[in-house]
Order: C-alpha cells, then structure tokens, then sequence
C-alpha cells in the first residue's frame, strides 16, 4: 500500500529549508558592518577563507564572549583591548580604533589590518622612553644639588 503526501507538503518544506538557510547567511553576514573596517575585510574578518571556512583567532573570540541575545557582534573597549591573534597588537589597533569607540554608522577608521591574521599586523610603535631612561648620572646630581 502506498502513501499518499499532501501536494503541498514537498513545496512547504523547500520553502521553509529556503527560508531557514537565508536567514542563517544573512544573520552571519550582518556581522561584517558590526566591527570596524569589517567591510573592508569581509568574511575573512573572522574567518580564514571566506564565509563558511573556519573562524580565525578572531572570529573565534566574538562567538566565545562577544555576541548578543541576538547574534550581533558587541564592539566596544574590551573587544578592541584583545590580542586575538598574538601578534602584539590590539584588535582594535588592528582595525583602527584603539579605544573601542567606533560604533555602527561611523566611518571606518584608516589604515586597517586583520585582527585573526597573525601575517596582517600594523607597524608597532616603540614606546617613548621615560625622564629616567634618557637621564644620565651628571643629571640626578645636578637636579638634586639645587
């Protein structure tokens, strides 16, 4: 004896896979507006190859601490302060703003790099040496004789 499907049954269900799938794409490609210069990296951004490939250092560290109830990326101080991909400089050195400041609707910062890209890092500055490191010994006497 053989079943019979609802006519309706099979479009329903390619509907609701289709519906299903392009929500999914569309809820991931979002993500790229919601960091800075993320349009300028793209997917790679956060992954190695493009969307759908495995995440980078990066992308790593926004699924594990840095998306909200509704799966939009939190940009902010904290954010920017890491280091995803070790290579000594900040994510948000690394995309332009430091701080953490730039939210979505401003114009992406210059200059920026990838932040899971240990081969795309930015020019690293040296620290300004301090009143001690450039005073000599002739210099502390002569500051503490007056």
């Amino acid at each position: 004896m053989m079943m019979r499907t609802k006519a309706w049954a099979l479009p329903a269900a390619l509907l609701l896979i289709s519906i299903l799938l392009v929500g999914t794409v569309e809820a991931r490609g979002k993500r790229v507006r919601q960091i800075p210069n993320g349009g300028n990296g793209g997917c790679n951004s956060c992954h190695t190859s493009g969307g759908g490939s495995a995440l980078n250092a990066f992308g790593v560290e926004i699924v594990n601490g840095f998306l909200d109830a509704n799966g939009d990326v939190i940009w902010g101080a904290d954010l920017a302060a890491f280091d995803s991909d070790g290579d000594g400089a900040s994510n948000g050195l690394e995309l332009g703003d430091p701080e953490g400041l730039w939210v979505v609707g401003d114009e992406n910062p210059e200059n920026p790099f990838n932040p899971g890209d240990l081969q795309s890092t930015p020019p690293l500055r040296e620290p300004e040496p301090t009143a001690v490191e450039v005073s000599n010994w002739a210099q502390v006497k002569a500051l503490i004789s007056q």
